[in-house]
């Protein structure tokens, strides 16, 4: 597929402000959807607890008819002892004992099994209150969360890993952590410069999150031209993925989100030594960054609903490519007024084989 030819470059179009409010007002929306639908929760809990309650008046009720029943059978009592003092003198009386002792046992059995009964229903009105005790507490604790909710932020993710990794390591696992620790660090400290910061190391790959996606593409392709050069054979290779969204700021430094899934996903789907954009980061760049894409592709990413348009690039697209000039500061590429702040107020975490808090 022939794509035309970039237009020159124009200075960076950004969002306008009404955009952001709308956007800000789609998640109010949504805020309120939540809200709504805790309140439909708390109408079920309620519906739940009025229901509990009927049992309960139940359970007294039946408790009353014991009690009616035992006091019958108090009644049944004294009228078999008439019964038997009338039949004292009679020759029946030996076998009339007998069968009064009997039905006195089945009494006593009779009451005590009423009185297990009633036990074990009043135990199971009681785990059923302390349950609606608790998730009358979860839904007040889910109102709280959407009240102080983590914060979001628009960011550049990328992620990226090296080719043939498990392979690499059966065959020589000390040099292969040696090249491995290397080019992460030569990652990391190129996507400083480039305004990225590092969220989380995996073993053979990195995640970062950048300002704009300008920077975060900007600093694949020099990478992937900076390891590609000259074909080493002894030399790492690697794939990068790249995609932009709305990520949550986690406490502890993590991001979580749908767009740190697809970038993931993205990731493996990238050419060896090659890149894979999202559409959305390559609508953003075309025109800013000397960027033809080796193929273009509608793809079914796993755990993700919707397919994702991807645009790939080879080694051989990315090494023939011109530069795209120095690192550029972040106070160079958004005004003031709309600039990214840095994601976190903490030192990013230490490399190591941890999650990436997705």
């Amino acid at each position: 597929m022939q794509f035309p030819k970039p237009p020159e470059k124009r200075p960076l179009s950004l969002p306008s402000k009404s955009a952001l409010i709308s956007k800000i007002e789609e998640r109010e929306l949504l805020a309120e959807q939540r809200f709504a639908e805790l309140a439909e929760l708390e109408k079920r809990l309620q519906e739940e607890k009025e229901q509990l309650e009927a049992k309960h008046h139940e359970l007294e009720t039946k408790a009353r008819t014991l009690l009616e029943g035992e006091l019958l059978l108090k009644s049944q009592k004294l009228q078999h002892q008439k019964q038997l003092a009338q039949l004292m003198e009679q020759k029946e009386l030996e076998e009339l004992r007998t069968e009064l002792e009997q039905q006195r046992d089945d009494i006593q059995k009779k009451g005590a099994f009423l009185t297990q009964t009633e036990k074990r229903l009043t135990e199971q009105f009681s785990v059923r209150e302390q349950d609606l005790i608790k998730r009358e507490a979860w839904v007040s604790a889910e109102h709280e969360k959407v009240a102080t909710k983590h914060s979001r932020r628009l960011q550049a993710i990328v992620f990226t890993d090296v080719v043939s990794y498990s392979a690499l390591m059966q065959a020589d696992e000390n040099r292969t952590i040696q090249q491995v620790r290397a080019d992460l660090q030569r990652m990391q400290t190129e996507g400083k410069d480039q305004g990225g910061m590092l969220i989380n190391t995996m073993g053979d790959g990195m995640l970062m999150i950048f300002p704009s996606a300008i920077q975060a593409v900007r600093f694949s392709l020099g990478m992937q031209k900076s390891f590609n050069l000259g074909n080493d054979p002894e030399g790492l290779r690697h794939r990068f993925g790249i995609h932009i969204a709305d990520v949550a700021l986690l406490p502890d430094g993590g991001i979580a989100g749908d767009g740190v899934n697809i970038a993931s996903r993205l990731e493996a789907k990238a050419p060896n030594g090659g890149i894979c954009l999202s559409e959305i980061v390559y609508f953003l760049v075309k025109g800013k960054l000397p960027l033809p894409p080796s193929s273009m592709e509608e793809i079914a990413l796993k755990n993700i609903t919707e397919p994702v348009a991807v645009y790939k690039y080879t080694p051989e697209a990315i090494l023939g490519m011109p530069d795209s000039g120095e690192s550029t500061p972040l106070s160079m590429i958004l005004p003031e007024e709309e600039r990214t702040t840095p994601p976190f107020a903490v030192n990013p975490p230490a490399p190591s084989g941890g999650g990436a808090g997705a």
